[in-house]
């Protein structure tokens, strides 16, 4: 999979974006605050995903843009394929996304058609950050393999939304208790769904993620990730739910009614599951150095690249905004080793972060206008590589 064209106009401080990238390698030079993670951000935007950056949708227009419009081709292995997503200003924000030509209402389709991984230094949450971002993530990395399952995250989320305003309905006497209970059928059967799912990810890539760390490492260390079931604890779950597991997680929902009544919300469930990071059986976000944190993370998003390109047959395309100057050659070469089949886009202060040279394009970014293009050997790039 590799975008063919891109452009962007209104998107945050981006101005008239047009280019053409390069199928592999392609570096995007400029200071901070120039709009270089923006274009990044607007590239991720066609996933149908939220800002990897944790950008609000209200927050993509530019403070004095009227609209914001991205449009974009790529190749997906198949076909050409071509995607917009823009944005008119208003009470509304009316937003608007059409695929090959056809509109649709939801960013389901998006997500479906065009996948990308991102890696930032904020990619460290995965391993400090609170539990969610790793559920987030586990359902993210399964469902791209996997893209109906996002109906039962979505599904899944909507009914514990809605057993937890049951209950407080129920706390202020506007329905009855056996009530709440009309929910826990249905969630138990896409709660059941989803935590198998995690599992079968997780145990796909912590092969991975323990070679991946090695090799960073130079062997010295040994990475484990494991999927912890805060519902079903240490129970092997299989590919998919089964009728017995279905029944427990409503057996479970309905034995810990009383307790739910009491603190006001749905305590048992997948929403309090997690993904566990150790070296050496010591938990990384307790007992990890920064360093160690770091190279967690992105072997975390390494192994997301290879595991895709695994089983999709295709690759993703890689988004590595303002990691490469944190990581010596050791990493910077294990990354380029891991995505050597894939479309990447780099963004840089510095062209001496480049510490491996790679054949590809040169743009850059100022004040969100980009211009420039030049191909050749990438590495250490000055201002010279780029035409003005």
């Amino acid at each position: 999979m590799h975008i063919t064209s891109f452009s962007a106009d209104g998107f945050r401080n981006l101005k008239g974006v047009h280019f053409t990238p390069d199928a592999r390698f392609n570096v995007i030079i400029g200071d901070n605050a120039q709009g270089k993670t923006n274009l990044l951000d607007a590239i991720w935007l066609m996933t149908g995903c939220k800002s990897f950056h944790g950008v609000r949708e209200r927050h993509y227009l530019g403070f004095d843009a009227p609209f914001f419009h991205c449009d974009m081709h790529f190749h997906d292995g198949r076909r050409e394929q071509r995607m917009t997503y823009s944005m008119e200003r208003g009470a509304q924000k009316k937003r608007k996304i059409t695929i090959n030509g056809v509109d649709t209402a939801k960013t389901g389709g998006l997500f479906e058609a065009f996948h990308c991984v991102a890696f930032s230094p904020s990619d460290v949450e995965l391993v400090n950050g609170a539990p969610e971002k790793r559920r987030s993530f586990m359902d993210l990395c399964a469902c791209q393999l996997h893209p109906r399952s996002m109906e039962y995250v979505s599904r899944a989320a909507l009914l514990l939304a809605q057993r937890n305003a049951a209950i407080q309905n129920c706390l202020k006497g506007r329905i009855r208790r056996q009530d709440v209970t009309m929910f826990d059928q249905q969630l138990a059967r896409t709660g059941a769904w989803i935590s198998c799912m995690r599992a079968s990810y997780i145990r796909s890539i912590q092969p991975l993620c323990r070679e991946l760390y090695s090799v960073m490492t130079g062997g010295s260390e040994v990475l484990h990730a494991a999927y912890r079931s805060a519902l079903y604890g240490d129970r092997e779950l299989p590919e998919r739910p089964t009728a017995e597991l279905t029944a427990i997680y409503e057996e479970k929902l309905a034995e810990n009614l009383k307790e739910d009544l009491r603190l006001g919300y749905t305590q048992k469930g997948i929403q309090r599951d997690d993904l566990l990071l150790d070296i050496g059986g010591y938990a990384v976000s307790q007992f990890g150095s920064q360093g160690q944190r770091k190279s967690t993370a992105l072997v975390l998003k390494l192994a997301q690249a290879h595991l895709y390109n695994e089983k999709m047959q295709r690759s993703p395309v890689v988004l590595l905004d303002d990691v490469m100057g944190e990581l010596d050659e050791r990493r910077q070469r294990l990354i380029y080793d891991m995505v050597a089949d894939m479309q990447v886009f780099i963004t840089l202060c510095h062209p001496s972060s480049l510490r491996v040279a790679q054949k590809g394009a040169v743009f850059r970014m100022e004040q969100g206008v980009l211009t420039g293009e030049a191909c050749g050997k990438v590495s250490g790039v000055s201002t010279e590589n780029v035409e003005n």
